[in-house]
């Protein structure tokens, strides 16, 4: 599996399904799906909501800062600044510099 996937709640998820992101799973728990797609290389950017983020264990997050692929992006209220720096890590470019 490549590309965008998406890992959230029913409401959450339903949303990137009608913009046409196939790769989604419905789950209440995340931390283990995240383990598998971190340790799988099974997508190259994962979306998921910052408040599932919030749940992860430390040492999962601690993964997933220093992880390549996928790319993890967590919607809501983070900073945009740690979006950012995670762009920038994995390109190679920081697209917000002018």
């Amino acid at each position: 599996m490549t590309g965008i996937t998406v890992i959230g709640n029913h409401d959450f998820v339903l949303g990137f399904q009608l913009a046409g992101i196939h790769n989604t799973f419905i789950e209440e728990n995340v931390e283990v799906r995240v383990m598998s797609l971190l340790t799988e290389k099974e997508a190259d950017i994962l979306v998921m909501h910052d408040e599932d983020y919030k749940k992860l264990s430390t040492g999962l997050k601690k993964r997933i800062r220093e992880s390549v692929k996928p790319i993890v992006i967590a919607v809501g209220s983070l900073e945009e600044d740690d979006l950012r720096m995670r762009i920038k890590k994995v390109i190679g470019v920081d697209l917000y510099k002018k």
